[in-house]
């Protein structure tokens, strides 16, 4: 009986073998260690017909799964190329989008956009530098709802000129009551730069990086809205 439990014992290693790592088998793989279990099958046990109809049809499964993957992969592999070739079109296109950062160049008004959801009374334009500083701080008076901008000279709080850099700007809003008026900070200008280094198309608008499900609209350039 030892012979036959060794046998045994090597029937279970190798179907052990064969399921513990389902993912990782070759057909070449499969084969052997089936034909290895039959050959060491315990004699006065051997394997039933529909077990061995079960272990091919879940090898079988497997295979089909992992062509089923490896197609998946090549198909996301070819919208990921068009994708990025799409979006290559965007560059020198005029968008819209959602954000507060923009670039300053020297001795050059900046025209900054907003939308408001509602009219105000009051409006204070706030300037940061890239440290977060606050930099300038404009009244700009009452406000109307929709979109509109406002052309910022690009001084600090006390006339000077600010260096060349990226800044980012608030707008914060109130009516006659008090009460608060959402306002949202708007780019407008045009797509420079696609950046494709993060596995996702990433624009840049005049300089500064914007997310696409950010961009609003694209326009003619006659109207940056």
């Amino acid at each position: 009986m030892s012979s036959i439990d060794s046998v045994s014992s090597a029937s279970s290693t190798a179907t052990e073998a064969a399921s513990s790592q389902p993912a990782a088998l070759g057909r070449d793989t499969f084969l052997n260690l089936l034909t290895t279990q039959l050959q060491n099958q315990d004699p006065l046990n051997p394997m039933d017909s529909e077990a061995f109809v079960e272990q091919l049809a879940t090898f079988s499964s497997l295979e089909q799964l992992m062509g089923i993957q490896s197609s998946l992969e090549a198909v996301y592999m070819g919208i990921a190329s068009m994708n990025n070739a799409s979006m290559a079109g965007l560059l020198g296109t005029e968008v819209v989008a959602i954000g507060d950062h923009f670039r300053l160049d020297a001795d050059t008004p900046e025209e900054l956009h907003y939308s408001a959801s509602g009219d105000a009374a009051t409006a204070t334009l706030n300037i940061y530098d890239e440290d977060g500083r606050i930099v300038d701080s404009v009244e700009l008076g009452a406000i109307s709802e929709g979109e509109g901008s406002y052309t910022w000279d690009g001084t600090d709080m006390d006339g000077n000129p600010l260096p060349e850099g990226e800044y980012r700007f608030t707008i914060t809003a109130t009516t006659v009551d008090g009460d608060d008026v959402p306002v949202e900070e708007r780019v407008v200008g045009t797509v420079t730069e696609m950046d494709y280094s993060s596995g996702t198309p990433q624009p840049s608008v005049d300089g500064v990086v914007v997310d696409l499900g950010d961009i609003l609209r694209l326009t003619t350039g006659e109207d940056g809205g």
